[in-house]
């Protein structure tokens, strides 16, 4: 048969019509192929974005017939879609498995809603962040709750609700009986609060000599956006522990501040690869002029992992410039 004459679903892909009208997808038929155990097919599973009542009702009685491995399998998917396309919202399927039995998946559920502002969705993640039984699960919270409270800096939490989580991630880290990956996160998470207590609370935990509350006070220096931590993230960029070194040089960026760009250009030869694409990551969050060619010419160098740092970051630099001038012309 001439390929003219073939029904579509036989001709070659390069030849279908990009603008013929597609064949929606039911997602309680998504819903159903899950259950079956099919191979998940990631262009259906698009069909659960923003998912009616009835499909997260759906949901919430699957997870409870699947095996471990398929829930994770599952969420891990969605995530991965929603990465790739910002226009896709599976968040209330996350949330529908928030309190799985299965800690890992729990995670995942808790990962899913990174991008949450709503302060009923806060809540919940503060009970669990009070509640659950794994510190793995609770270290995720903590991490997620970071992004609630540059919502808070941004004026969209009310009083209460601002009180409520700077209370509850302040008594995480401070609980000497916490797991010590949770009290990091926690007060990571707390890094971009402007409130003079947070100072003070990342100055006492960097003193406190622990590597992993050093790194966690590190990174919530970069996020507290305040020029007087930058004397203390150089200091650190001769550390002897590589994964302090990589934090300093990953919140000396966020700082964004052209006083750094020399000193992570020596950090970029750190004998530690992590180290090394750490410094050239947060040259280009730095941005400018001097940073862009400093970047374009890293991508001359002949270790790969810092050939390709240096062109990831000089795309998002040059990103940066793009909008702040955008910016500019609007105004």
């Amino acid at each position: 048969m001439p390929d003219d004459q073939r029904p579509d679903d036989e001709r070659p892909l390069d030849e279908l019509d990009d603008d013929a009208p597609r064949v929606a997808v039911d997602p309680l038929d998504v819903v159903r192929s899950i259950a079956a155990g099919e191979t998940l097919d990631h262009d259906r599973l698009k069909a659960l974005s923003s998912p009616s009542d009835e499909v997260v009702g759906r949901m919430l009685t699957l997870w409870r017939a699947l095996e471990p491995q398929r829930r994770r399998e599952v969420l891990a998917a969605l995530q991965h879609l929603a990465n790739d396309d910002v226009t896709l919202d599976f968040h209330r399927i996350h949330l529908s498995a928030l309190r799985d039995e299965d800690a890992a998946t729990r995670i995942l559920a808790v990962r899913g809603l990174w991008e949450q502002e709503r302060e009923d969705y806060m809540r919940l993640l503060l009970e669990q962040l009070k509640n659950d039984p794994e510190p793995a699960v609770r270290e995720a919270v903590a991490d997620v709750l970071g992004n609630f409270v540059l919502s808070m800096e941004f004026g969209l939490l009310g009083e209460e609700a601002t009180d409520d989580l700077t209370s509850a991630l302040r008594e995480s880290v401070e609980d000497v009986n916490e797991a010590e990956e949770v009290r990091a996160a926690a007060l990571a998470a707390l890094g971009p609060s402007s409130e003079d207590w947070v100072a003070e609370l990342i100055g006492d935990q960097y003193e406190s000599g622990e590597v992993r509350m050093r790194v966690a006070s590190l990174l919530a220096m970069g996020r507290n956006a305040d020029e007087q931590w930058l004397p203390v993230l150089l200091h650190n960029f001769d550390d002897e522990e590589p994964q302090v070194r990589a934090a300093a040089a990953a919140a000396s960026g966020q700082l964004l501040m052209e006083e750094a760009i020399d000193a992570l250009l020596e950090l970029v030869n750190d004998t530690d690869e992590e180290v090394g694409v750490a410094a050239v990551k947060a040259i280009g969050e730095i941005a400018g002029e001097g940073a862009e060619r400093i970047l374009a010419d890293l991508m001359g160098r002949q270790e790969p992992h810092i050939r390709d740092a240096a062109r990831d970051a000089l795309i998002a630099a040059q990103l940066i410039g793009i909008d702040y001038i955008d910016n500019e012309d609007e105004s």
